[in-house]
């Protein structure tokens, strides 16, 4: 499922291999369609105007107001996730490992992060607007994790290098991936023992 970006609508795909777009004011459903096929993956993308759908390894990415095929990406492998991101970027990863940035007005990939997991990635999550008004300190921020309980942090400006950030390895078979860009509000706090031998808590300054 995917929610429109004004939060009244949603795209909704399933194992009985339809497409319905679902009214969330009135609670009810204003459109259904018969794919042919089951598609794994519904996404509407940047402000809502277009919405891609994953079936096996193709990417179709469609108009919102007709769900008209715009155009089509073709992957190597199956695709296992998928995330948009700014300038009508759409990122995707899934059995060939790698994480793929498509121009979705083009259909072209953009750039190819390649062998950016040991295993399937099976989640990525955009944390941070690719906006060429962005400082050095707000990097596009890509996170994305496979199957083996890998999670890895990406500048996506240093993809061709194929080194992440960061990374992590959680011991866990990860199916997922959520995030947010948002920063904590919440100031670092310093605990120290004061002379009397009891916990004091200050606020860093």
């Amino acid at each position: 499922m995917s929610v429109h970006p004004s939060g009244k609508l949603a795209l909704t795909v399933g194992h009985d291999q339809c497409l319905a777009l679902v009214n969330l004011v009135q609670g009810r459903r204003s459109f259904y369609c018969k794919l042919g096929k089951e598609a794994s993956r519904v996404h509407f993308i940047e402000s809502g105007e277009k919405f891609s759908m994953v079936v096996d390894d193709k990417v179709s990415i469609h108009d919102s107001k007709d769900a008209k095929l715009i155009v089509e990406l073709d992957n190597t492998k199956k695709v296992l996730c998928a995330a948009s991101g700014a300038n009508g970027m759409l990122f995707t990863g899934g059995e060939d490992r790698n994480i793929t940035a498509w121009d979705t007005a083009s259909g072209k990939s953009a750039y190819t992060i390649g062998n950016a997991h040991a295993a399937r990635a099976k989640g990525i999550v955009v944390l941070s607007k690719s906006s060429a008004d962005s400082g050095a300190e707000d990097p596009y921020l890509v996170a994305s994790e496979s199957s083996d309980g890998v999670i890895r942090v990406w500048d996506v400006r240093m993809a061709v290098e194929g080194k992440p950030l960061s990374e992590v390895h959680t011991k866990s078979r990860l199916t997922c991936l959520a995030g947010s860009s948002i920063r904590s509000l919440k100031r670092p706090r310093i605990e120290a023992l004061n002379t009397n031998g009891n916990l004091d808590t200050t606020v860093e300054s």
